[in-house]
């Protein structure tokens, strides 16, 4: 298990410690498709954190919401499919609250 993916019974939280670009009030990040069709398919809200803020979203809404990016990595004729979203700077929750809530 990877030290930035949590998975809890209603949540899937992705920590993202360094966000491809930082704007005034939001980060941008980018999300592998792969966590969005897992927490689709295991009924979880996926809860993206940066270091500046997170944001809960209902994976249905995020493919709407977020821009889809196909991206090369290893394999040319495989390109990742990754969903680019913009997560606001606020309060960040306490990871118990994800865990138990």
């Amino acid at each position: 298990m990877k030290d930035y993916i949590h998975r809890f019974p209603r949540n899937l939280v992705i920590e993202i410690t360094k966000p491809m670009y930082t704007y005034e009030d939001a980060d941008c990040v980018r999300i592998a498709e792969k966590y969005v069709k897992e927490a689709t398919s295991n009924c979880q809200f996926l809860v993206v954190r940066t270091p500046k803020g997170e944001k809960q979203f209902f994976p249905k809404e995020l493919r709407k919401q977020g821009k889809k990016v196909k991206e090369v990595f290893l394999r040319p004729d495989e390109p990742m499919v990754l969903f680019e979203i913009n997560v606001p700077h606020c309060e960040k929750k306490d990871m118990d609250a994800y865990r138990w809530g």
